[in-house]
């Protein structure tokens, strides 16, 4: 439950601190007190949106504070644990606090640990919730129908692991679609790269062949000029170095010197001669081979020819003919995985449909066991609070999704003479806020919802009605902690707690708890307006006698 609320700098409210007790409260003051500004803190540190106007004029930041006590809220606790945000002092202790600076930034903290707004609104919403007329409006739509009825069926966890399921599902059939597509396109280029691979492995180029080949076309595109070359060089070797060196050699051997000098020159001629000839025998090979390969220079130039001509039909470099061949493979590979990978991913689609269906099948049965239940005890509610000739009822529509196979619509007629219609269609706008009130009732008292803020619930009906629906969440307040904005007399008496909000001469903002006599005085004020008189201060003490002989009876 709610046990504390400390504002800071908030709009009107310089500082403040309000303490909650168990049961109902109830909040009341003057129209423009201010009364809606304590419910906008407390929606701040429940996550909302944080907006520069909040900050209080000439302040850098606002700052609210929301304490609650989990003792009875064991949901709230394990979400606290699995965050690991539970307090270390006190696991039944939760302390929520959000500062909004003028700057337009704004951060959150949890039991002293900074966290997201994201993190803030999960934690918080398991906590409290705030039901105001944008509620009600809310409440026309399906979305918000389904979510209501749900609280009452009480089954969350199944309801996420469906929501979880779902998409899983669709996930997976998004992944299958996307590979499908890639999949399907490649299995069309299947033929063609097969046809490419086998006119490839026809050819049989092999690794750095095509650098090989062009180095061989070269030298025998060139073989007349190197012959001629050689030939020259063999020539210019065997008549003149070699027969000069022969002739130096002879004449050197009649010089009659036992000279070291002379013996080293005539060695390092002879090693001179001996390499002149292997040079001209070396030369020699080289050009027989060379006039041997010429017939096989049509053959390279063919092959080369090839070359060029296959790796212009695949756009590549000559060079890079090879490495597309290889590509071309390993497409060819990727095509034939894909095509089991599609079978794979098929059967995942269809594992997570039946996943999904067995879970939602689950939940729809559930939701048509609480639909009769759940139909009379809104109807309970509604003669309660004086809308005894009302028709309630409650239909399902086939609506598959994340919620389920199902949408719920809640359908009603103020008159049982007449069919029951869609709610938006049907409803007025005070009727939409006792319907509302009823359903919110029923849901609450089925739910583990540790507080519930009521912002004028009770606008629109007065008299013996408002009488009603103040029981009605008195009884409610038995088990569920519940504040109360109104502006009834009737349902003010029934609070357990009373607070009034009033604005000082200062025009700020400020609250208090009122004691027994004050809030004879303020009910009296709710009862007669500014014209409080002995008269109004009698119905009003009676209003509290009767509330009091209740509250016992409830207690008791």
């Amino acid at each position: 439950m709610l046990a504390y609320l400390t504002v800071r700098n908030f709009a009107l409210v310089a500082n403040l601190e309000l303490h909650f007790a168990e049961g109902l409260t109830v909040i009341t003051g003057e129209s423009g007190a201010g009364k809606s500004i304590l419910l906008d803190a407390l929606g701040l540190v429940l996550g909302q949106r944080a907006s520069k106007t909040q900050i209080r004029p000439n302040a850098q930041e606002c700052e609210v504070c929301a304490e609650f006590d989990l003792r009875n809220a064991p949901h709230s606790r394990n979400l606290l644990e699995s965050k690991n945000l539970s307090d270390a002092d006190d696991p039944n202790r939760c302390v929520v606090r959000r500062v909004a600076s003028a700057d337009g930034r704004s951060r959150a903290w949890v039991n002293a640990s900074p966290v997201s707004l994201g993190v803030l609104r999960e934690l918080c919403s398991s906590m409290v919730a705030i039901h105001d007329q944008f509620a009600q409006q809310q409440l026309l739509g399906a979305t918000t129908q389904l979510d209501w009825f749900d609280d009452f069926v009480a089954q969350p966890k199944l309801r996420q692991i469906v929501k979880s399921r779902f998409h899983d599902w669709k996930l997976r059939s998004n992944q299958l679609k996307s590979e499908s597509a890639r999949i399907e396109a490649a299995l069309e280029r299947r033929e063609l790269l097969q046809y490419q691979i086998d006119e490839l492995d026809e050819f049989q180029l092999e690794e750095h062949e095509f650098e090989e080949l062009s180095a061989r076309y070269r030298r025998l595109n060139q073989t007349q000029t190197i012959l001629a070359t050689v030939g020259q060089a063999i020539d210019s070797l065997e008549e003149n170095l070699s027969t000069g060196i022969g002739r130096t050699r002879s004449e050197l051997d009649r010089v009659d010197d036992s000279s070291r000098e002379l013996d080293s020159a005539r060695e390092l001629l002879d090693g001179v001669e001996v390499g002149l000839d292997e040079s001209i025998r070396q030369l020699r090979a080289y050009a027989e081979a060379l006039t041997s390969d010429e017939d096989s220079l049509e053959e390279v130039s063919a092959r080369l020819d090839r070359v060029h001509d296959l790796a212009r039909k695949h756009r590549v470099p000559s060079s890079d003919l090879y490495a597309k061949t290889i590509e071309l493979r390993e497409e060819l590979a990727t095509v034939n995985e894909g095509e089991n990978q599609l079978n794979t991913l098929q059967g995942e689609v269809e594992s997570a449909r039946e996943a999904f269906l067995e879970r939602a099948e689950q939940l729809s049965k559930h939701r048509a066991r609480a639909a009769k239940p759940f139909t009379n005890a809104v109807m309970t509610r509604l003669g309660e609070i004086g809308m005894r000739q009302a028709k309630f009822e409650v239909t399902f529509g086939e609506g598959r999704g994340e919620n389920g196979l199902e949408h719920v619509d809640f359908a009603v007629s103020a008159n049982s003479r007449y069919d029951a219609g869609p709610l938006k269609a049907i409803a007025s706008g005070g009727e939409l806020s006792r319907i509302s009130l009823a359903i919110l009732v029923v849901v609450a008292s089925n739910s583990n919802l540790p507080c519930l803020i009521l912002d004028e619930a009770d606008i629109g009906v007065g008299g013996t009605t408002a009488d009603e629906v103040g029981r009605m969440l008195r009884r409610l307040a038995a088990h569920t902690q519940v504040v109360c904005v109104t502006h009834a007399p009737q349902v003010a008496a029934l609070g357990d707690a009373h607070l009034q909000v009033l604005k000082t001469r200062e025009q700020d903002v400020a609250a208090c708890k009122l004691t027994p006599d004050e809030r004879v005085e303020e009910i009296a004020r709710m009862v007669a307006g500014h014209r409080v008189n002995a008269e109004s201060r009698k119905y009003a003490s009676v209003l509290l006698e009767e509330a009091q002989e209740f509250n016992q009876v409830q207690t008791s």
